[in-house]
């Protein structure tokens, strides 16, 4: 079986890799030209553990090639279409861009082709695009699918290769074989429904984590005030057995990125389309944005003033095991804290040089000694494994003031009971 892969961001490459991986012929394909020539020359466009390895394994072994030539989809039986779906500073998506994409392919698959919508988008837009499809192309029997991504960054591969299940919406069920066997290698365990279940599934899962981390936040910060440990609660709360242990429940970062509060938002459009209300989705965006300024209330309480002042930022990507920058809240943090006067300067394992829009607010170092030196207080802003290698003596040594702000406890075990250091944690209402 020969696959297409469409679109090659984070999704469409590891998509691409993961396929080829399973011996599957795969063509992947991006309209943009520079992308796939950085590709042919092993260079993907996101940082994901393992992924340059499994694309040169790939075209190595002859399963995989790039193009950007859409006409070379005619050969390929199924086509996986991974567009990344643009989101802007209010999580706003542009889903037509990723509309108009689709559509440019139609005219050059082969009849009878099957093609799987992973792609973030609202529900409804599957359908939409079948019954385009349909009007122009009627000879061609196009068939579409939706498989609601699964994947998070740092561990994209593990969860695409071992997924814990797999959801598809299919409304043509004479395709059902074809999906089954396609998926075979990743797992048999399938779950079946319609299009717009699977659709509304996606936006439903990540809505409900969304939901999860804000209600843990908000409680925290209610922790905070009356003298209670937010991660005591988290313990208890997850040995509720109607709650559980895998619970995405943890105090300390806000959301960051555009995808969960993506889905939060296509579905507050719905609720606005169809005259529903959707309270508690709304309150959901608005106790994040809130929570987004917990460090930045932190600082402001701890150093009083904070015109002159220099904080170090351990850690600027969206999160680890990534060199994302997009939707960063560390970004939106420096951004902020050099609007108030403040000297920014970080470091990130992952980041050796900022884009010119970035590097008018913060300075880079390549190490993270450089960024604490001489700095009134320190932000762990991204949870990389290396930031808990750094000993008491370094912080108590280049910090001009040991202030520790650790929003997720990340290296509350390190440090947080010396008491040398200022350690602060979300939900936890005194220092250390």
């Amino acid at each position: 079986m020969k696959i297409g892969v469409a679109g090659l961001w984070h999704l469409g490459c590891v998509t691409a890799a993961c396929l080829a991986k399973a011996d599957y012929d795969v063509l992947a394909y991006d309209p943009v030209l520079a992308t796939v020539t950085a590709l042919q020359n092993g260079q993907p466009p996101v940082f994901e553990p393992g992924l340059l390895d499994l694309l040169a394994a790939g075209v190595k072994l002859q399963k995989l090639q790039f193009t950007a030539d859409a006409t070379k989809l005619s050969a390929c039986e199924v086509v996986w279409v991974c567009f990344d779906t643009p989101v802007d500073a209010e999580d706003g998506a542009d889903v037509q861009s990723v509309v108009r994409e689709i559509e440019k392919l139609l005219p050059h698959v082969k009849a009878g082709v099957l093609i799987l919508i992973s792609s973030q988008m609202p529900v409804g837009t599957t359908n939409k695009l079948s019954a385009a499809a349909a009007r122009g192309y009627p000879d061609k029997n196009i068939t579409f699918a939706c498989l609601p991504e699964n994947l998070r960054l740092g561990k994209a591969l593990e969860i695409f290769l071992k997924p814990d299940r797999i959801v598809i919406g299919l409304d043509n069920l004479q395709c059902r074989e074809i999906l089954i066997n396609l998926l075979k290698p990743f797992s048999e365990k399938l779950i079946w429904m319609s299009i717009v279940s699977a659709e509304m599934t996606k936006h439903a899962i990540n809505s409900f984590l969304a939901l999860s981390v804000t209600f843990i936040n908000e409680l925290a910060a209610l922790c905070e005030t009356v003298g209670a440990n937010a991660r005591d609660v988290e313990a208890g709360l997850k040995s509720e057995e109607r709650i559980g242990a895998k619970a995405y429940l943890r105090p300390g970062d806000a959301i960051a990125g555009g995808t969960l509060m993506r889905d939060v938002n296509y579905l507050t459009a719905v609720g606005r389309e169809r005259g529903r209300a959707t309270l508690l989705l709304n309150s959901v965006l608005e106790s994040n944005l809130y929570h987004k300024k917990w460090v930045c209330r932190k600082l402001a309480d701890l150093l009083q003033t904070l015109k002159g002042k220099k904080i170090a930022m351990l850690g600027l990507t969206y999160k680890a095991g990534t060199d994302t920058l997009r939707r960063s809240t560390a970004i939106e943090t420096c951004e902020w804290l050099h609007a108030q006067g403040v000297n920014v300067h970080a470091y990130d394992p992952a980041v050796a040089a900022l884009p010119v829009e970035y590097s008018r607010f913060v300075q880079i170092q390549q190490n993270a000694n450089a960024a604490l030196d001489a700095a009134d207080a320190v932000v762990i802003a991204t949870t990389w494994p290396d930031f808990k290698n750094i000993s008491v003596e370094d912080f108590v040594k280049y910090l001009k003031h040991p202030h520790v702000l650790d929003p997720s406890g990340f290296i509350e075990k390190n440090v947080g009971a010396d008491a040398r250091i200022k350690y602060y944690s979300v939900g936890v209402s005194t220092c250390n």
